[in-house]
């Protein structure tokens, strides 16, 4: 093989990689810019077109599990978010089948799980609340500090809401939230999850402190449409405390 050959070669074996590392850094800051709907549809999009080109490609199936959750939460049509949902799921077991150990699929397929059974109800998602509590576990397991303490919050709310007989436990799911909080300092949506809590048991100083916090402090994770609903129903159990 001559000098050129061998060169092209090695440039070659290096495509693949800047390809995608180009395609999922454009997907990240158009996932950041998901107040727009059309950034978060081009983000899904691109990861739909590498998980084609790739179709083991970790990178991709857990981002397409993430933008295809956020797009359900978007969705009014119960049937159109039910679809988004289940192939959030979808991309999201591609994404844990290709790599159990990473922590982003076992999330993502738990966060779009657990919305589905909302989306059904109880009666009808008490098969799919295993998955939810399984991927959780599996998510807290390998990096409990993922999503900013929000791992701690959906496995709190799943003991919370959970009746005891299928499983639920209220002590346990009162301490989740509280450990969630250690981890995501800033995380206002937990915030307000837990102080809901406290107004539920008459700890309402507790939850006041709590509101006021989430509305005087920032959390990065969220986007400014994000934040400020979250502001909002902060403001809403404010005024129910006076």
């Amino acid at each position: 093989m001559n000098k050129l050959a061998l060169i092209a070669v090695i440039l070659s074996s290096f495509a693949p990689v800047t390809a995608q590392e180009d395609a999922t850094a454009k997907a990240d800051k158009l996932f950041a810019a998901r107040d727009n709907i059309e950034s978060l549809k081009q983000a899904a999009s691109l990861m739909e077109d590498l998980a084609k080109r790739e179709p083991s490609n970790f990178e991709a199936f857990w981002r397409l599990a993430r933008s295809r959750y956020y797009l359900a939460d978007r969705e009014k049509d119960d049937s159109k978010k039910s679809k988004l949902l289940s192939a959030a799921m979808d991309a999201g077991k591609k994404a844990v089948e290709t790599d159990p150990g990473r922590v982003e699929g076992h999330f993502w397929l738990g966060a779009s799980t657990g919305e589905l059974a909302d989306l059904k109800g109880a009666l009808q998602s008490l098969g799919l609340v295993k998955t939810v509590r399984r991927e959780f576990e599996a998510a807290l397991a390998i990096n409990p500090g993922y999503e900013n303490g929000d791992i701690y919050s959906a496995l709190g709310q799943i003991d919370l809401n959970l009746p005891k007989l299928f499983g639920g436990n209220d002590r346990r799911g009162l301490e989740r939230l509280e450990q969630g909080l250690k981890v995501g300092a800033n995380n206002s949506d937990l915030k307000v999850t837990l102080a809901e809590v406290y107004v539920k048991k008459g700890r309402n100083d507790e939850a006041r402190l709590l509101l006021e916090s989430a509305l005087s402090a920032s959390d990065p994770a969220r986007s400014p449409l994000e934040q400020e609903d979250i502001k909002a129903k902060a403001r809403r159990l404010l005024e129910k405390l006076k």
